[in-house]
């Protein structure tokens, strides 16, 4: 049952049935003998750590002396207390008050329910008959059932996790190599158009010469001056569609090794540059 508390605490309810005979310890609050830490005032009156806490205001309700902020925890009346006979609410064991606690967390008489309440079991009874109920239960052996069901799903779903991570990662080294790829094309273009735009510069250079060699007159050697502007005229084709050809991808060293062969001692000023190559001189000498 539950009682008021004495006139000095008048408006203070108590917050618990006292299921214990009244002892000198019992708490000035619920009125009923403190389970856990037994906390005091300057004048040895003894509360419930819990009741002590929810205390409006910080006074003792039956002397009404301040409390102080840190608590005075009383040891000695916590080993009295603790050696009070008891006896278990369940199965009526007699033992101490402090042995009742653990106890009771372990009794077989302890009320129990179905683990699957929350699923619609309405099952009640002792914990001695909880593993039988259990066994034959269809709400129990449903919850069983999801329960492996959603610790494999958990396994899984850690499992896609760290590939996901592990696909992103990979990714992201691609977009990497991706990048670094395009910004090496775009230096290797830009150096291509630089190549193309020297050879063009080049190959017009060759047209100029060409074209100042064939205007020079020289007497005596009328034949022999339009066989080499003859063969120059070849000599820039063979370039020209040398040029187009790398332009398509023929490899650049082709033109610059053509390039590289030796002028004819008797070609006109300017034209060492683009000396005919044997072949072609061959076929350019007068008959």
């Amino acid at each position: 049952h539950q009682s008021s508390l004495p006139n000095a605490a008048k408006g203070y309810m108590t917050t618990r049935p006292r299921v214990e005979p009244r002892t000198p310890w019992d708490c000035a609050i619920c009125l009923a003998t403190p389970e856990e830490e037994v906390h005091q005032c300057h004048r040895g009156h003894y509360y419930c750590a819990g009741c002590l806490a929810g205390l409006p205001q910080r006074r003792c309700p039956l002397c009404r002396v301040a409390l102080p902020e840190d608590p005075i925890r009383s040891l000695a009346a916590e080993q009295a207390i603790a050696a009070l006979p008891s006896r278990c609410d369940h199965c009526a064991l007699e033992l101490t008050f402090g042995q009742r606690r653990s106890h009771e967390r372990s009794c077989p008489q302890r009320p129990a329910v179905c683990e699957a309440a929350d699923d619609g079991c309405g099952w009640r009874g002792i914990h001695a008959d909880l593993e039988a109920h259990e066994a034959g239960c269809r709400h129990a052996l449903c919850r069983r059932v999801l329960r492996g069901a959603e610790a494999r799903w958990a396994t899984e779903r850690d499992a896609l996790r760290s590939h996901i991570e592990r696909v992103e990662a990979a990714n992201r080294a691609v977009e990497a190599r991706l990048r670094r790829l395009e910004e090496r094309r775009v230096s290797e273009e830009e150096a291509q158009r630089s190549r193309t735009r020297a050879l063009s510069e080049r190959v017009r250079r060759l047209e100029q010469q060409a074209t100042a060699a064939a205007a020079r007159p020289r007497p005596g050697r009328q034949l022999p001056q339009l066989a080499e502007i003859a063969s120059i005229k070849r000599r820039i084709e063979d370039e020209l569609a040398m040029y187009m050809n790398m332009q398509r991808g023929a490899p650049a060293n082709m033109l610059l090794a053509s390039m590289a062969q030796p002028a004819p001692p008797d070609a006109p000023e300017g034209a060492a540059a683009i000396a005919p190559a044997p072949a072609a001189a061959a076929a350019a000498a007068p008959a």
